[in-house]
């Protein structure tokens, strides 16, 4: 017989929880852990909770696994009241992952990917034109020369250093090089595409046509003297129909809804709690000053109830 997961008493006492009242459902108690009832109901609920597994559903199905699925929910209560009387719910990790779990159910279940209208992808399409659409790029390092024979020597001396050895690079630069602002910063010229402004056409043209990275042109000349153009990366543009950039659109507009109804009702739930700080307390406590241990450790930045159970950031663009 396939054996059961391993994590199937943990996902018990999850949805069973440390409720020790009675169930008062109307239904027959099925067995008592202490002072906590276990109902028929919560058993059809438990049965319920594994839909998204056929293989559970199909075991449970069976009447004589009814026992067996009985002694798995004790056994989860049990080791569940054991660890609420060691103090293990009070445990920081413990109440953020119940905050995820509420901010599950009752926010990021109602927002999904399907619920953004063709109306909501079509305007953001629109607004974001530059996310879905990008013409061909190059990045580049240029030498600057005065003298024709000059540069032709230069260009030879940066074809024969070793390929991607971008020290002996930049040492090239800061030797050969007669354009000050560009040999302060190694050459790097930024990455450009074809209607770039800021270098001569000439350069331009010569470093789209260098075909793998790492080549080197012939010299070019220009108003400023003559220029050598090393390849450093190649970026292929592409173009996104809004059939295409639809889901990418649903999964990010998803997102950022989300988190604007976790907002909303972080905010609305803090007004009800009727929260008091003690301003003159506060500037009196004195923390230990952090260092790697603690560093290693600290809380998670994205604020609480946002750890493992948070939604995906938005897709990452191409």
């Amino acid at each position: 017989m396939r054996p059961l997961p391993l994590c199937l008493p943990l996902a018990l006492t999850i949805a069973l929880g440390c409720d020790t009242r009675s169930p008062g459902d109307g239904t027959p108690v099925l067995a008592r852990v202490g002072d906590k009832a276990i109902s028929a109901r919560e058993m059809e609920a438990q049965v319920a909770f594994f839909g998204h597994s056929k293989y559970l559903m199909d075991h449970y199905s069976k009447p004589e696994k009814k026992k067996e699925l009985l002694d798995s929910m004790i056994q989860s209560e049990a080791l569940y009241q054991e660890a609420c009387r060691l103090g293990y719910d009070r445990d920081p990790a413990v109440k953020r992952e119940v905050v995820n779990r509420m901010l599950l159910k009752e926010v990021d279940s109602q927002v999904n990917a399907q619920s953004i209208s063709d109306a909501d992808v079509e305007q953001y399409f629109k607004a974001h034109p530059s996310e879905f659409s990008r013409p061909e790029q190059v990045r580049l390092t240029q030498i600057v020369v005065k003298d024709r024979a000059k540069a032709l020597k230069v260009a030879a001396e940066a074809r024969a250093l070793p390929k991607g050895n971008m020290e002996a690079l930049r040492a090239l630069v800061a030797k050969q090089s007669e354009d000050e602002a560009s040999r302060a910063r190694g050459g790097e010229m930024g990455t450009i595409d074809r209607n770039t402004s800021t270098l001569p056409k000439t350069v331009v043209e010569a470093a789209f046509a260098l075909a793998q990275v790492h080549d080197v042109s012939d010299p070019i000349q220009t108003e400023h003297g003559y220029t050598i153009v090393v390849l450093m990366q190649k970026q292929p543009g592409f173009s996104k129909s809004l059939a295409d950039a639809k889901p990418e659109i649903q999964s990010r507009l998803a997102y950022e809804r989300r988190q604007q109804k976790r907002n909303a009702l972080t905010a609305e739930i803090r007004n009800k709690a009727k929260v008091q700080i003690d301003e003159a307390q506060l500037a009196k406590l004195t923390l230990p000053m952090s260092g790697p241990a603690q560093a290693a450790t600290a809380p998670d930045k994205r604020g609480p109830g946002l750890g493992p159970g948070a939604p995906p950031p938005p897709p990452r663009k191409p």
